[in-house]
């Protein structure tokens, strides 16, 4: 009997002594990438895309761990953050790469190894969110598989014609294809940068983005965004306002130029900004609406509409906003029948 509980008690501590293995540890993913090059294309470019086919790769098997780590910690994380944040918490090498050539093209191979820290998620996640960066994630995507398509053909028409003069207006589109491509990476590099805190980074590489492609609003929309957290407030209203010249149907150019209004203390230009980004996109996100709301509710009651002022409140409160629904708790003095019951429960 004493020989048993000697062994039970040997075989508890053994459990005890092994190391935990579980998602929140540093995982270490290995993928690769390759790409075609064909007439018209350049390697520099070529390269760059085999390595971007390889991080895809690489963040495609990271969103595993994005989705389980999420479920052990318990936070909320939509489906369209899952990949900017898988993107956000690896740490990228490139361990080989070689080229050959292969029939009519030269063929370009980037093998990866992406270290993964998932303890660094919930931070970024708030970051991700904090500069909109889920939506320009897919935004970026989007126009990259696009451009992939249209240079597949262009590669295709290129092969069929031997007149010279189709075959330079080829590449040029072929060329201005890789400008774009060009653009995306800078846009991708920011957006790391951003993540990971590295603001006045994060801006020169936008800025280059801008420079790249002056009509680029994602990249304007950002920048403003991080001018507005360094307190810069005449770019960022510069770059939000320039957003809204590129693009007038930009409701995210509205919405960030009106609560850079709203601290400033430019309350009616606040409220108009704000209300045409409502317009715009009533559907948007819950965590946006939240941001808009709660500056609509700022402006209201500095002011002095205080009915406008608490209905703003209550739906930013509805939607999550905390800090909402703090305001809401300091307006409603003696005047709790102000405040709508189901919202109550949010400010206990």
């Amino acid at each position: 009997m004493a020989m048993k509980i000697k062994l039970i008690t040997i075989s508890i501590i053994l459990i005890l002594c092994l190391p935990c293995v579980c998602v929140s540890e540093t995982t270490e993913i290995v993928s690769e990438g390759i790409y075609n090059m064909g007439d018209g294309e350049t390697p520099i470019i070529a390269e760059g895309k085999a390595l971007e086919q390889a991080k895809r790769v690489a963040i495609e098997q990271a969103g595993t761990y994005v989705k389980s780590y999420s479920k052990m910690k318990n936070f909320q994380i939509a489906e369209d953050e899952v990949q900017v944040l898988a993107s956000g918490i690896m740490e990228v090498t490139v361990l080989d790469k070689k080229r050959a050539v292969a029939e009519d093209a030269i063929k370009f191979w980037v093998k990866i190894k992406a270290l993964v820290y998932p303890d660094r998620m919930e931070v970024m996640a708030e970051r991700i969110r904090d500069q909109g960066l889920a939506e320009d994630y897919s935004k970026m995507k989007d126009a990259y598989e696009k451009s992939q398509k249209e240079i597949e053909e262009l590669k295709k028409q290129l092969a069929a014609t031997k007149d010279d003069a189709n075959r330079k207006q080829i590449v040029a589109k072929i060329t201005e294809q890789e400008k774009t491509f060009t653009v995306g990476q800078r846009f991708d590099e920011g957006m790391r940068l951003v993540m990971t805190n590295n603001m006045d980074e994060a801006i020169a590489t936008f800025t280059k983005a801008i420079a790249d492609d002056p009509n680029d609003i994602k990249a304007y929309t950002q920048r403003a965004i991080l001018y507005a957290k360094k307190m810069q407030i005449d770019r960022a209203i510069a770059d939000f306002s320039k957003v809204i010249e590129i693009k007038p149907d930009e409701a995210r150019g509205y919405a960030g130029r009106g609560i850079t209004y709203s601290r400033m203390g430019r309350h009616k230009q606040a409220i108009a900004d704000l209300t045409r980004a409502l317009e715009l996109r009533p559907e948007a996100p819950p965590f946006v609406l939240a941001r808009v709301y709660i500056s609509l509710g700022h402006s209201y009651r500095a002011l002095g509409n205080r009915p406008k002022a608490i209905a703003n409140f209550t739906k930013s409160c509805e939607r999550g906003n905390k800090n909402a629904c703090k305001q809401l708790t300091s307006m409603q003095g003696n005047r709790r029948g102000d405040i709508p019951a189901r919202v109550k429960e949010r400010m206990r």
